[in-house]
């Protein structure tokens, strides 16, 4: 192969290795503060709505509930929660999408130690910690993480029973149901 050739392909080789070598380009800045970062004060807020989320491929289904609220100056936040434990919250200063940083308690401590700056740039958001799905699991115990850290649903073996029988034997549905009779009087 001559030089010619190989030129292109180096110069793709030389920024693959700029951008490796340089991480701040593509990573968010992450903040530690051991005493915890201050949390938003949820009881002078607005609640504007809530929704179900699936945070985590190693919980089944959508398990993490977001709340987002409004402060007075305009301040939007949103905080993350499974099974009552809430574990990070994302906050918009500028009151205009999108976020610009999140805090998280990543050991379950009750501190939110952790600070991840976004930047429009980076790939980097905040994540469900450990301790979180340890809990969940621990909640769950006929959950299981299946392959590759994803959850699988509990499956009953052919022989298990159920737990509270019928109450009575369950009468056969009719192969077709009789039509209705017309209308005495047609509807108003």
């Amino acid at each position: 192969m001559n030089r010619k050739a190989l030129r292109p392909h180096a110069a793709v080789a030389l920024a693959l290795a700029v951008l490796v070598s340089s991480p701040s380009a593509l990573r968010a800045e992450i903040k530690i503060n051991p005493a915890g970062w201050r949390f938003p004060n949820i009881v002078t807020a607005e609640k504007e709505h809530i929704m179900v989320t699936d945070r985590t491929p190693v919980i089944p289904g959508k398990e993490t509930i977001n709340r987002a609220y409004r402060k007075a100056d305009g301040t939007h936040f949103m905080t993350y929660e499974i099974e009552g434990k809430v574990f990070g919250v994302e906050i918009d200063e500028d009151g205009k999408p999108p976020f610009e940083y999140s805090i998280m308690d990543t050991d379950g401590d009750g501190k939110f130690e952790t600070m991840i700056r976004y930047s429009k740039d980076n790939k980097d958001r905040a994540y469900v910690p450990r301790w979180i799905i340890d809990y969940y699991f621990s909640l769950h115990p006929t959950v299981k993480p299946g392959p590759a850290g994803r959850a699988t649903a509990p499956v009953l073996s052919p022989t298990e029973a159920p737990k509270t029988p019928l109450a009575g034997p369950v009468p056969p549905l009719p192969k077709r149901l009789p039509p209705l009779p017309p209308p005495d009087r047609p509807n108003p």
